[in-house]
């Protein structure tokens, strides 16, 4: 868990927007269990010594029919331990990672780069991924996500000056 809590403390620096809840090491645990226990998953280590020093979690996915893509590959998370960054063990994970989706006949492989994470943007261009879609994101202010409720039907000014609408 000290790699993915690493990545994540990595990402909240360069936006503010990664947040956490409370007990999500807990969560990603459970996630990582079930991505083990599934045939349409892998999770592969990089060690050093023992020690494990990297991680990549990788999946296929079917699309519905109507998208050519049809069954791809999804990297989700792809660590290293800063200390051994730039020697080569990210490289080999995600060729790892790459060889086992290609086994599984998948069509593409797709993946989320943080935008300002400029690093891992490179890291994937090396490897041949070209930017396909863009995610563009609105967040609430933390204040609006308390008032706000969704009203069926009409409303009326009543409704606004008891505060019923913002």
């Amino acid at each position: 868990m000290s790699l993915w809590r690493e990545m994540m403390d990595v990402h909240a620096g360069l936006d503010e927007r990664f947040r956490f809840v409370a007990d999500a090491e807990a969560e990603f645990a459970r996630h990582a269990r079930r991505m083990q226990k599934s045939a349409c998953s892998r999770i592969f280590v990089a060690d050093l010594g023992g020690a494990v020093i990297g991680y990549v979690l990788a999946e296929t996915q079917i699309r519905p029919p109507i998208y050519p893509a049809g069954r791809y590959g999804f990297i989700s998370d792809l660590c290293v331990a800063e200390r051994y960054r730039r020697r080569g063990a990210g490289r080999a994970l995600v060729e790892r990672a790459l060889a086992w989706l290609r086994s599984e006949e998948v069509n593409a492989v797709e993946l989320l780069a943080a935008e300002r994470n400029p690093d891992a943007i490179a890291f994937w261009e090396s490897l041949g991924f070209k930017p396909y879609l863009r995610l563009l994101r609105l967040d609430w202010p933390d204040e609006a996500r308390t008032r706000i409720r969704f009203y069926l039907g009409r409303h009326n000014r009543d409704e606004h000056s008891k505060g019923l609408i913002p």
